[in-house]
């Protein structure tokens, strides 16, 4: 009796040590409320004082609805500018923080346009894109 309870023992011990993949991602359903920031190159100097005063940058919030194992890595990928734009200067000024928080410096002058981002998001052994995940609205 002894000897089987001991091979129970053995083969639950066994079958619990597989290879196993370490974390998880899950982006389905992921995105930014709201997903779209309007950037004015000519600031008011009413209506942004605060802005020009700290020269803050145009950030966005965080992004939703991402789950995984920590840490969460994101990238920028790429850009999509549509009615006009320039995504080469696009591409060069923006960046994106923790949280997937993106910004741009508050004396980007960009070309008027609507930029669609496409971003990355990783962690230990995942990835996946966010196509066109945010909206970004350049004014004059």
């Amino acid at each position: 009796m002894k000897q089987i309870y001991l091979f129970a023992i053995m083969l639950f011990t066994f079958w619990g040590c597989q290879d196993v993949p370490v974390g998880y991602l899950q982006v389905d359903g992921s995105g930014y409320l709201p997903a779209e920031l309007e950037i004015r190159n000519t600031l008011d100097p009413v209506e942004d004082a605060v802005r020009i005063e700290n020269h803050s940058p145009w950030v966005t919030g965080k992004i939703q609805g991402v789950l995984g194992t920590n840490p969460l890595l994101y990238e920028f990928v790429s850009v999509k500018a549509t009615e006009g734009g320039d995504e080469e200067v696009f591409a060069q000024v923006i960046k994106v923080r923790g949280a997937g928080m993106m910004e741009i410096p508050i004396d980007a002058k960009l070309p008027a346009g609507k930029y669609l981002v496409t971003l990355k998001v990783s962690n230990e052994g995942y990835s996946a894109l966010l196509p066109d995940v945010f909206t970004f609205i350049v004014k004059d």
